[in-house]
């Protein structure tokens, strides 16, 4: 059975380097789908197992179709903008990353970037956010969400960077 799709990409490159293909597929109730493994074929070719259940689903379809390796991400720690400072007793560090995501498909494609910056449960350690390419930003969780739509071939360029200050005789292990 063909049924139309929408194609969404996910990449979270702080986590994992590859980039993952989802498919929603809306008004799926007209199709009545049982609850079991569904074979998924993306572009004439077999992609693996999916495992369907009506039951849990909202009124849009999610479909893991898998890896792109079309679509490439890096994160990269930039040193030329990345420093440790000393004030008194407190050091301050500042993290600067440059997220870089490339489409080598042959059309358009729409993607949810995420990445996270750490947030402090500690009154003497603080967390600032200073550069986030206008991304979404949960306060409460720390993560960073960036809508996208790239052409193909198309280069987009990112950065994130924050600065933690904490008292100098702490040890934390930023990355």
């Amino acid at each position: 059975l063909e049924v139309p799709a929408k194609f969404k990409f996910y990449g979270i490159p702080k986590l994992d380097k590859e980039v993952f293909l989802l498919a929603e597929v809306p008004g799926w109730e007209k199709l009545n789908l049982l609850p079991g493994e569904a074979n998924i074929i993306f572009e004439g070719t077999y992609i693996g197992k999916s495992f369907i259940d009506p039951t849990s689903t909202s009124d849009t379809l999610n479909l893991t179709v898998g890896r792109d390796k079309r679509v490439v991400v890096t994160r990269e720690k930039l040193v030329d903008f990345s420093s440790v400072k000393l004030f008194g007793s407190f050091k301050k560090q500042v993290f600067t990353y440059e997220i870089t995501v490339k489409n080598n498909k042959k059309d358009t494609i729409d993607m949810i970037l995420k990445d996270q910056y750490p947030i402090s449960p500690e009154k003497d350690i603080s967390v600032e956010l200073t550069e986030t390419s206008a991304a979404l930003n949960n306060e409460e969780t720390g993560i960073l969400t960036w809508k996208l739509r790239l052409n193909p071939g198309e280069t987009k360029k990112i950065r994130l960077s924050y600065s933690v200050r904490y008292p100098k005789d702490k040890y934390l292990d930023l990355k």
